[in-house]
């Protein structure tokens, strides 16, 4: 009865703790003399396991924080798409003059706006089952140029001129109703509802150098030109008509073109 009771399984609670808390073990007599061996093979069992425990702690921490920064960067992403479009702005696009480049579609409840760094576009569209183009509206450095993309059309840019310009997708707001392509389609017409094809052409010089053009000692300058084939295509006519009709309008010096600058000037009383 006096004798000390022992249990001799390796994983007993009593040398669990004596072994974790100390490098001595607290074994029996019998150990000692029966089974010294026990005791070391018991403590290297005991170091492996805390050195586990340990490892996988810190694993668990590491898990746990790459969580975090995972959960954090979706928080990031989904309160960044409400404003992604409205935010969104493309490099710098370069054409050269008479380079044609198509515009993307961008998702539905998104404008478009186009900011021209410098040069004039042009901006025309095309009907999947039409292979002629339609000129819209013309753009430059002055103007926010943004508009809705039309539903059934394909947009496409014409450098007139060597240009840089950027794009940018806003999301439409009920504020801001305004669409520089209408604004141009109602110029054009009114352009093209005048009869007589001669003052028709000098309202659309007229209606270029305004918006595009800049005002000068000798008159209205517009520091680009059209080839007849386009110009006659905006205005409703046909390239031959267009032709005769401004070589009429430089015989009465109505208008003055620059072949070597490439630019009409019209004079102004």
């Amino acid at each position: 009865m006096d004798r000390e009771l022992t249990d001799t399984g390796p994983f007993s609670r009593r040398r669990n703790v004596s072994y974790l808390t100390s490098k001595k073990a607290n074994i029996t007599r019998a150990d000692k003399i029966k089974k010294p061996h026990r005791a070391i093979k018991d403590i290297e069992y005991a170091r492996i396991l805390v050195l586990t425990v340990h490892r996988k702690q810190k694993d668990f921490g590491k898990n746990i924080n790459h969580n975090l920064v995972q959960q954090k960067q979706q928080v990031n992403t989904s309160m960044n798409t409400e404003h992604h479009y409205r935010d969104r702005r493309e490099r710098p696009i370069s054409l050269n003059s008479s380079e044609t480049v198509h515009l993307e579609r961008p998702q539905a409840g998104v404008d478009i706006e186009i900011t021209v760094k410098n040069g004039i576009i042009r901006i025309a569209a095309n009907h999947p089952k039409n292979a002629e183009d339609i000129t819209l509206a013309f753009a430059c450095k002055v103007d926010t140029f943004k508009f809705h993309y039309p539903e059934d059309l394909e947009i496409t840019i014409e450098a007139v001129t060597n240009t840089t310009y950027f794009v940018e997708s806003k999301k439409e707001t009920e504020s801001n109703t305004s669409d520089a392509i209408m604004d141009w389609i109602i110029q054009l017409h009114i352009v093209r509802h005048e009869a007589n094809l001669e003052r028709r052409l000098m309202k659309f010089f007229e209606l270029l150098m305004t918006r595009l053009g800049k005002r000068t000692s000798e008159g209205l300058l517009l520091e680009h030109t059209l080839s007849h084939a386009r110009i006659a295509e905006i205005i409703g006519s046909t390239r031959s008509t267009v032709s005769r009709t401004i070589s009429t309008l430089r015989k009465t010096q109505k208008i003055y073109i620059d072949e070597l600058k490439n630019q009409i000037i019209l004079p102004v009383d």
